[in-house]
């Protein structure tokens, strides 16, 4: 009788089992909004540190890679505690996405993204009161190696954050699918 109790209540946790599985996996597969893979994406958002500044680009993303062009616009001003400069950048680039790698090969609705990419491009300073040595050395050339997380809350709109070594050195705002 007690092998048949254990025999009995062992089926009975299998299947209890098996459907909650059944229902937990069904849940997660539903559909859900993917950063993309195709298309055009406008990229825009706030910046801080060292000032504050806002970031505005272009951004062609594909399953495993991005190529951007990006302007930066940051102002670190003098009555804030900050330089007493503002810095314009233009940045060209392209970005590695590694849960895009993910998502192409298993199929996997992994609803956010994670980029690793480099940008380069010219970047003009201006300061209060420069010197001639300063006004000769207000042009430069940058290389960016940066970090960003893409998540998914719409059909058309994501959030993105950005930790770059080109100031301004982190950014956040949306991609507007269009």
């Amino acid at each position: 009788m007690s092998e048949l109790f254990r025999s009995y209540s062992f089926a009975i946790m299998y299947r209890f089992t098996l459907i909650a599985s059944f229902l937990i996996c069904s849940v997660s597969v539903r559909a859900q909004p993917v950063p993309p893979d195709r298309g055009r994406v406008l990229q825009a958002g706030l910046a801080a540190a060292p000032g504050l500044g806002v970031q505005l680009g272009y951004i062609s993303p594909r399953s495993i890679y991005t190529l951007e062009s990006l302007f930066y616009l940051d102002a670190a001003p003098s009555f804030a505690g900050g330089e007493g400069n503002v810095q314009l950048s233009v940045a060209f680039g392209s970005a590695f996405r590694a849960t895009g790698l993910i998502r192409t090969i298993g199929n996997a609705p992994i609803s956010y993204d994670l980029d690793i990419g480099l940008r380069l491009g010219p970047g003009l300073l201006f300061t209060e009161a420069e010197t001639r040595a300063q006004k000769n050395q207000q042009f430069g050339l940058f290389l960016e190696p940066f970090f960003r997380f893409v998540s998914a809350f719409g059909t058309r709109y994501f959030f993105f954050g950005e930790a770059g070594l080109h100031r301004p050195f982190f950014r956040m705002g949306l991609w507007i699918a269009f």
